[in-house]
């Protein structure tokens, strides 16, 4: 017990002094406005100097604890019954499910923060309806990105828009809206989520049922897991697709690789196709090692096929709307797009984001469940011995943060590290890997106490971390909610927006995708003079400005560069004629 206290706090330590020397360029700058930096000073650096400090205690107490008596009495089997174990899996499942349910009201108030939960939506809305994208009245064509500054496509012409995003957890959603339920969508992904890591420890550990429930507690006391799941991000249908895919996928069987490949399809689309690809690679890789050459290379030309679909899945979304590409062409079109995409995330690389990596690393730490961390180091190192399974699950964590890394570093908003939510489930079999080694050779007294351990942990994350992250998201959150609402109920026919000075207040600029509904938000920065006059003499118009977002509780600060010398948003609308309210 003293050994395994004492390489837990170790691990924990030095896991925070790598993330806090990687931090030095942020002090030396001063503290930035940028949404990232924010939360890392306001959130995450007083968690972690929290967590620091503890684990410096606990490793004084282990080394003040009493060696064990040369030979203790080694437990020969976990003590746990298999059905047991099952039953509390199972329980805690559902518990996330039903926290994350009420948390979208309780801690969001049922509203989408960001852009990417927002266009979750708005193209779950276009799916509902069975189209692909939703068709745009000419009226409001030259009006598009004053109607949606980002995140959006275009088809040819203007005739159709939808989000920049693949379509799958859209589509999931689209399901929940048509079942009068969508907010329940997100949970039910958490709970599937928390069963596929229970059975995916079970067909590692057998022997170990004790190990499959450990899994299952980690990941049901993550505060980024659980605060996750409670909004429309993509993030939870990453996590339970990549984990039922290594459930069939370990399962094996033509039936459940079959099976694998038809998850991989649905989850390389679920919105950015990136993601799960970089999951997979390293279990095909060890395919390759072992030299199981043919499950191997059809895994490969699978997973070719899949992303070839949806990358050029927006040519064949135009061609159904008749527009685009002729047939032969498609596939030279889509590539083409991929490179306009990839293009511009290649050309704005700075090594500057090893800094912005850290940050990132640094949130998804102090956003799990307290001793997640520790064993999911020891567990990385120790898997690169062991190969495996559990070594591609480190290796996909690693090879993910490289490519994140090159080409997307900033995350924006985002509970924990959510570009590394799909791989929740490796961290958290990494670390009941780790705790299994630890504990293997224990006498009972001791598995006992490593057991109370383990348990506390858990405890604390439950009852103590998730709240104060709860509290945290709902302050951040709040004012934006409220925001919307005042917007969305106003009696004007259209609302322009000022977002110049409030923090995020573009996020605010929201239509419905059919255009069916007054009032109809628009972005000021993206209406020329002439579209303004024609607003103002068509429509009844109010202005939300930053003095409005500044009284509703939204965070203000100084113009960016790019808008300090716009002309004042009254001012604009006064001279086209507008008397704005």
């Amino acid at each position: 017990m003293r050994r395994l206290a004492f390489r837990l706090a170790l691990a924990w330590l030095a896991t925070a002094a790598v993330l806090i020397a990687g931090l030095y360029p942020t002090f030396t700058a001063g503290k930035s406005l940028k949404l990232t930096d924010w939360f890392l000073f306001h959130q995450d650096l007083p968690a972690l100097w929290v967590i620091a400090a503890a684990a410096l205690a606990g490793l004084g107490v282990s080394l003040a604890l009493a060696r064990p008596s040369p030979a203790p009495a080694v437990a020969t089997a976990s003590g746990f019954d298999p059905r047991r174990a099952a039953l509390a899996a199972g329980l805690a499942a559902l518990a996330c499910g039903l926290i994350a349910w009420i948390g979208t009201y309780a801690v969001f108030d049922g509203y989408a923060l960001s852009m990417d939960e927002f266009m979750a939506n708005f193209d779950a809305a276009i799916l509902a309806h069975g189209r692909l994208m939703a068709p745009l009245a000419p009226p409001w064509r030259g009006f598009v990105f004053a109607l949606q500054p980002t995140f959006v496509t275009l088809a040819p012409g203007d005739l159709a828009w939808s989000s920049q995003y693949l379509p799958v957890n859209a589509a999931f959603r689209a399901i929940g809206m048509l079942a009068g339920a969508p907010a329940l969508v997100s949970p039910l992904l958490a709970t599937a989520s928390v069963a596929a890591v229970f059975a995916i420890a079970r067909r590692l550990w057998p022997a170990r049922p004790d190990l499959a429930l450990a899994a299952a507690v980690l990941l049901a006391t993550s505060s980024q897991f659980l605060l996750t799941a409670m909004t429309a991000y993509a993030m939870t249908a990453h996590l339970a697709l990549n984990l039922i895919w290594l459930w069939l996928f370990l399962r094996g069987g033509r039936l459940a690789h079959a099976g694998a490949i038809l998850v991989g399809f649905l989850a390389t689309g679920l919105h950015q196709f990136i993601f799960h690809p970089l999951f997979v690679a390293q279990f095909i890789a060890e395919l390759l090692l072992a030299r199981r050459w043919r499950l191997a290379l059809t895994y490969i030309a699978a997973y070719a096929v899949i992303c070839a679909f949806w990358v050029g899945y927006w040519r064949f979304a135009f061609a159904l709307l008749g527009q685009g590409a002729a047939p032969a062409a498609l596939g030279a079109a889509a590539a083409a797009d991929l490179t306009s995409r990839l293009n511009p995330l290649l050309a704005a690389f700075d090594w500057a984001g090893v800094r912005v990596m850290d940050v990132n690393l640094i949130r998804f730490v102090t956003w799990q469940s307290l001793i997640t961390v520790p064993l999911a180091v020891l567990g990385a190192i120790a898997s690169l011995r062991a190969g495996g399974p559990v070594r591609a699950l480190a290796l996909g964590l690693l090879l993910s943060a490289i490519a994140l890394f090159v080409i997307l570093p900033h995350q924006g908003h985002g509970w924990g590290y959510r570009y590394w939510h799909g791989l929740l489930g490796s961290a958290v079999l990494l670390a009941v890997f780790a705790w299994g080694r630890l504990t293997e050779g224990l006498g009972v007294a001791e598995r006992r106490a490593a057991g109370a351990l383990f348990a506390l942990a858990a405890a604390l994350s439950i009852a103590v971390l998730a709240p104060l992250r709860a509290w945290q998201a709902h302050a951040f959150a709040h004012p934006y909610a409220r925001a919307w609402a005042a917007i969305s109920s106003s009696p004007a026919q259209v609302v322009i927006i000022d977002p110049v000075r409030a923090w995020y207040a573009s996020d605010l600029v929201r239509n419905d995708p059919w255009l069916r509904r007054a009032p109809w938000v628009f972005d000021i920065r993206e209406l020329n003079d002439q579209q303004l006059a024609a607003l103002c003499r068509t429509y009844s118009v109010s202005l939300f400005d930053a003095a409005d977002a500044h009284a509703l509780g939204v965070r203000t600060s100084n113009p960016s560069a790019d808008d300090a010398d716009l002309p004042p948003a009254r001012d604009r609308l006064r001279a086209a004629g507008c008397s704005p309210s």
